[in-house]
This record gives structure tokens, C-alpha cells and sequence, in this order.
């Protein structure tokens, strides 16, 4: 049985459940498949890979995962996608794997920019929050959806040239959202002990699908979130230099040699034509209203 989904852009074929995915059926269909998932051989390690770790081998236009006993191993090659299950493989396991880490390797090779951030949309365009982990990404993405925002992703943001010159837009990702269990109490949330992810540090996984935008949106302006040891909000314009460093902190993954020249006009095109913020917030108390007024505040563009 072969399942079809729709994420960032493309239509997927898989032959197992992926239920983070949206079903292609659910009014986000473009014509046509774009990637086709297929069981084959899949080998242990990359022959020669630039980069590793104990579960992935990368190198230009290559990926390899070993999702382990309860998985199986992933082989991304363009717009090839090959798995090979274990002995002891479950699907729910496998397509987590395929949800968050493959397809993340799947939108590189497509020559997307692809960054480690959330994407909201208001009215005056999209808002992407980058940061480190636990700086409070994901909080931000629900408070501002709290606030009349539309969800484009959650942890993994996808770029590419938007249609006027000069603009990028960001794609709308996967319709569910991490948060930690206190800030989605804090927020209102009722979690559900099967929501809560181990994975990801006891996160909750919060699904989406009515507060989502399904298409994509211009991109306005870009956050970088960081705690602080004060006790204020504090927005300050990032200029220059900076910006370039800023951008490079919030790429997914590592970036090879062979990537440069497709992915330096994207990054140049977003840091000429974006203005960008460091966003610092207290480590020690629940800021997350401040945090979404300094947002909606700092361009005047953006309102809930």
C-alpha cells in the first residue's frame, strides 16, 4: 500500500503511514508526484563521506540514515529516496525517521534553503523565528498563532525564490508543532501523555492542520531567539555583517563546498532584502506575550 502526502512543496509517495504528513487529498494538491519512496538496498555507511555521526553519513548530494533495530537505513540521492527496513523495523518509527530527518535531507538536495527555524504568517508576511534549541521557538510560533497567525513550520523552515524579483517565500511544512509540556500548559494546551515525545526531550506534539497556511508565504523578516540572564525583552536590529552570521547560524545542517554556489545567492538574496532581529528573552521567568509584542512591534508591517 503506497500512501501520498504533501510537504513544502512537494507531493510524496511513500509506502508506509506517515500520520505527521498531510494527506495530498486535503486541498493542498498540486498535480503530479514529485518524490517516490522505494524499499531497496540501502548500504551501511557512504563510501566516502565528508561528514558523520554515529547515525548519519553526508556528503554533496548524498544522505544516509541508520534509524536503527526499529527502523531501518535511508539513502537520499536528489530526488531518490531508498530505505531498507531492519529485522525488528515498526513504521510508526520509520516514518518518524522519514518526517524528521530524511525529508530535511531531501529539501537540501532540492536546492532549498533550509534552515533550523518556525514560520508564521501575518498579515504582513512571514515571520521566521530561528534559535537555538530551547531558546523558544516553538512557544513563539503558538503564541503568535494564539494571536490570528497562520502555521507554515515548525523546527525545519524551507526557502526559495518567491515569484517578484528580489523575493524569497517560505513553504508550508509539516502540520504539527513541539512544545514543551509547561509552555503548552502555559499557553493552554491540554496534552495528552501519547503526544509526548522522548525524542524530543519530552516534547508534545501538537497537531496543527487548522491553524496552518497551505500556501506559501513572503517571507518579511527574521528573528533569532536567545536567553538572557536579565529580566527584559530586548529587540536589536542585526546589520551588516552580521546578518550573514546570523543567517549561517539558523542553515540546517552542514554545508559543503559543492553547496555554495546554489545556496549564496538564496542566503544573499534574504539578507539584502529582510531585516533581521536579535530577540533576547529571560531564561528565568514566562515571557512569551513580551516576546510576541516586540515581534508584531518591531516592524510596523506586522500585525496579528
Amino acid at each position: 500500500m503506497s500512501y501520498t502526502y504533501r510537504a513544502y512543496g512537494l507531493t510524496i509517495l511513500v509506502p508506509f503511514a506517515c500520520p505527521a504528513l498531510t494527506p495530498a487529498d486535503s486541498g493542498c494538491v498540486a498535480p503530479g508526484v514529485d518524490v517516490v519512496v522505494r524499499e531497496g538496498l540501502v548500504p551501511l555507511r557512504l563510501h566516502a563521506p565528508q561528514t558523520s555521526e554515529a547515525s548519519w553519513d553526508a556528503a554533496p548530494g548524498l544522505f544516509l540514515l541508520r534509524g536503527g533495530r526499529r527502523a531501518g537505513r535511508f539513502l537520499v540521492e536528489a530526488d531518490a529516496v531508498t530505505f531498507e527496513r531492519n529485522s525488528g523495523c515498526e513504521d510508526a518509527i520509520l516514518a518518524r525517521h522519514f518526517t524528521d530527518q530524511v525529508l530535511v535531507a531531501l529539501l537540501r538536495h532540492r536546492g532549498l534553503l533550509v534552515l533550523h527555524a518556525n514560520a508564521v504568517e501575518v498579515s504582513g508576511g512571514v515571520i521566521v523565528i530561528g534559535g537555538e534549541s530551547g531558546a523558544g521557538k516553538s512557544t513563539t510560533l503558538a503564541a503568535l498563532r494564539d494571536r490570528g497567525g497562520r502555521m507554515l513550520s515548525d523546527d525545519v523552515t524551507a526557502l526559495r525564490p518567491g515569484g517578484a524579483s528580489g523575493s524569497m517565500e517560505v513553504l508550508p511544512g509539516v502540520a504539527q508543532t513541539h512544545l514543551a509540556e509547561d509552555a503548552a500548559q502555559g499557553l493552554g494546551y491540554t496534552v495528552d501523555p501519547a503526544q509526548l515525545q522522548p525524542w524530543r526531550r519530552m516534547k508534545a506534539a501538537i497537531p496543527t492542520h487548522e491553524g496552518m497556511a497551505w500556501r506559501p508565504g513572503q517571507l518579511r523578516a527574521l528573528y533569532v531567539l536567545r536567553l538572557s540572564g536579565g529580566d527584559d525583552v530586548v529587540v536589536t536590529q542585526v546589520n551588516g555583517g552580521d546578518k550573514f552570521r546570523a543567517l549561517q547560524e539558523c542553515v540546517y545542517g552542514p554545508m559543503f563546498a559543492e553547496d555554495h554556489p546554489a545556496l549564496f545567492p538564496l542566503m544573499s538574496t534574504v539578507v539584502n532584502t529582510v531585516p533581521f532581529f536579535w530577540l533576547e528573552r529571560p531564561a528565568g521567568r514566562w515571557s512569551i506575550g513580551e516576546v510576541g509584542d516586540a515581534i508584531l512591534g518591531s516592524v510596523p508591517e506586522l500585525v496579528p
